[in-house]
């Protein structure tokens, strides 16, 4: 019962962290269009999100662990596409923050298209709770992935081709 409890706090913990790292790109892509000047508190606090996601994450695989075999637990497609998914996420996040000022417009589509699709595939991912322990085999989780990010991507691109259609020398 107490893992249990964990478990839940644990995954409360994620989701709020999930926001606050969607906060983060929304605000990062705001700045970019030129929507709003960077504010560093808002940018501090959603990158704190960033953080906790990582740590909220680990708990949650140490009381699964916990609560399951060792064996059984890691024997999870499932699990082995949101490590995928979070390995890629962290290096694109990474990314975004030393070169966002700097990168190509599709360079800039791309990372902002691969955090945000793997932030709402991961999110899927955690509620999709019935899908886990060989449901589906892990080529057909990361095909939901690149799905995914190649939509966003998309979403992201017309979101910027609007910034700069809407200025009127055409530039952000």
């Amino acid at each position: 019962m107490v893992t249990k409890c964990i478990i839940a706090f644990a995954a409360f913990y994620h989701v709020i962290a999930t926001v606050a790292a969607m906060m983060s790109v929304f605000h990062s892509s705001r700045v970019m269009r030129g929507d709003e000047i960077s504010q560093p508190l808002w940018r501090k606090i959603f990158s704190w999100g960033e953080t906790h996601l990582w740590i909220s994450g680990a708990l949650l695989i140490v009381a699964g662990i916990y609560q399951s075999s060792l064996s059984e637990y890691l024997n999870n497609p499932k699990l082995w596409t949101k490590v995928s998914l979070v390995l890629i996420w962290g290096i694109t996040s990474f990314m975004i923050q030393k070169t966002m000022q700097t990168a190509s417009v599709a360079r800039r589509n791309l990372m902002f298209g691969i955090s945000t699709g793997s932030l709402l595939y991961g999110s899927f991912l955690g509620v999709a709770k019935s899908l886990a322990y060989g449901v589906l085999p892990f080529p057909v989780f990361l095909v939901g992935y690149v799905a995914t990010i190649a939509f966003c991507t998309l979403g992201v691109h017309r979101l910027f081709a609007l910034a700069i259609s809407s200025y009127p020398s055409g530039k952000i």
